[in-house]
């Protein structure tokens, strides 16, 4: 627990405000959860792969490469329509640029479901070198973050990203992007639904890492989180589309108070369980000592 602690000092004195998938604070928050659940050999692995930096450390890194490297956008979720039954493969999951269905290009597909399954196994297979390895727990840990945030499974105006709102009565969710000249007034960012799950009401509760993740362990604890079936990602991109449906509003819509109150018990809910499950299949895929290896 000594190790989870000074993860947490560090991350709180150094964080960002930057918006980022699920927030920085969220992703940080689901990598802390895993980390202080993962087995002695599997906390072996992260800390050999990952060379010094934490599952908290890495958790956005995933981001950062989709900005630079467009391809890897569709990898974060998928679209299931709110009209739906359920998960579809066929219909919510991109086939791969000239991959026909059933085919050998066909194995793995362009959304967060396919991608997960893709990195696990990546991961798992100690053939590959350190460096790969360490990627693919890198993508492994945000994408099991994003899966579980609802608005990533949601087929509606792009995840909620077209459903432009208020938050708090504000319609400007900036920092806005620099503008030449630079003398120019700073352009506004409309607020949208996406970003108020990603982020908005989490930085809404106005606590550091430290005091969230200890709220999120009494939660765990309490509701017994522990105790509900790990799961599948297809079957996690199921319960997410449930949620973002009920959470769906028109847009204009100002996000409120009432709303918040509704709502945050959901995104702790789906935060604790995305780091109860990162630490499942971590614990279930790092099972080899660093010394065999």
């Amino acid at each position: 627990m000594k190790r989870i602690t000074f993860a947490i000092a560090a991350i709180a004195c150094g964080a960002s405000t930057s918006v980022l998938a699920w927030g920085g604070q969220g992703h940080r928050l689901v990598g802390l959860i895993a980390a202080d659940r993962l087995t002695p050999i599997a906390r072996q692995n992260v800390e050999w792969l990952l060379d010094g930096q934490s599952l908290a450390d890495v958790a956005s890194w995933a981001d950062s490469v989709t900005n630079d490297q467009q391809q890897t956008s569709l990898w974060h979720y998928l679209n299931i329509p709110p009209d739906a039954a359920g998960y579809d493969r066929d219909r919510d999951c991109p086939r791969q640029p000239g991959a026909a269905i059933g085919s050998r290009g066909d194995r793995w597909r362009d959304c967060a479901v396919d991608r997960i399954a893709y990195w696990e196994e990546r991961l798992k297979d100690t053939s590959l070198d350190r460096a790969d390895r360490a990627t693919a727990l890198k993508f492994l840990v945000h994408f099991i973050g994003d899966l579980h945030q609802p608005f990533h499974a949601l087929g509606v105006g792009r995840g909620g990203n077209d459903v432009h709102v208020r938050v708090f009565g504000e319609s400007n969710c900036g920092p806005a992007k620099p503008v030449a000249p630079a003398t120019a007034a700073p352009k506004p960012v409309p607020c949208n639904l996406h970003s108020v799950w990603d982020s908005r009401l989490i930085g809404h509760r106005h606590i550091d890492d430290r005091e969230y993740f200890a709220a999120l362990q009494k939660l765990i604890i309490s509701r017994q989180w522990r105790a509900r079936p790990v799961g599948t990602a297809p079957q996690w991109a199921e319960q997410s589309w449930r949620l973002a449906k009920e959470a769906l509003v028109s847009p204009g819509t100002n996000i409120d108070e009432g709303y918040y109150r509704r709502h945050i018990s959901v995104i702790d809910e789906r935060m604790a369980l995305a780091g109860l499950r990162l630490a499942a299949v971590l614990n279930r895929v790092l099972v080899t000592p660093i010394a065999k290896q």
